[in-house]
């Protein structure tokens, strides 16, 4: 259960089909990057987050709404590398920057399609406890071999769109 409300904002996928140094194999490099906003969002003005100083927890499996569809029996050969900063402390209503908490480890796994259709997308997880509101920039890399994609992820979408699935 997530205590926080979590946002999703992406930044473009970025696609590149590249050689492996060793074997020469082609691979589809895809690199997904984008914010997320823990506890709320910042205000559009000064760009800062609400002082909304209180301990939550932290446990979202977050679609990534670019993600392409991918054929979980070619993911035999896959590698996915993650990175997760952390991008802002918020003030407390004290005016002093609070504590952060935690934030465990962050995964990505591979979830079926929340509709049912074919193919598995990638989903950050996050989880942990937080004593302000924060954002965590992230990047995902996956290399796969080009067939494994069923579909490619969707490139047009709302900016301020809320993507977050939450369980």
């Amino acid at each position: 259960m997530t205590d926080a409300d979590v946002h999703l904002v992406a930044q473009p996928r970025l696609d590149t089909v590249v050689t492996e140094f060793q074997t020469d194999t082609r691979r589809l490099r895809s690199d997904y990057a984008g914010m997320a906003w823990l506890g709320d969002r910042p205000d559009s003005e000064s760009g800062l987050l609400g002082p909304d100083y209180r301990q939550r927890n932290v446990d979202s499996q977050l679609f990534l709404p670019d993600t392409h569809w991918y054929d979980l029996d070619a993911l035999d050969d896959v590698e996915v590398q993650v990175t997760v900063g952390l991008l802002q402390v918020a003030s407390t209503a004290l005016r002093t920057q609070g504590l952060v908490g935690a934030v465990a480890e962050p995964v990505v796994e591979f979830f079926e399609h929340p509709e049912g259709l074919p193919g598995v997308g990638l989903c950050l997880g996050l989880r942990g406890q937080i004593f302000s509101n924060l954002g965590l920039s992230y990047r995902v890399t996956v290399l796969s071999g080009p067939e494994a994609v069923l579909r490619p992820g969707e490139v047009d979408r709302s900016e301020d769109e809320d993507t977050a699935t939450e369980e």
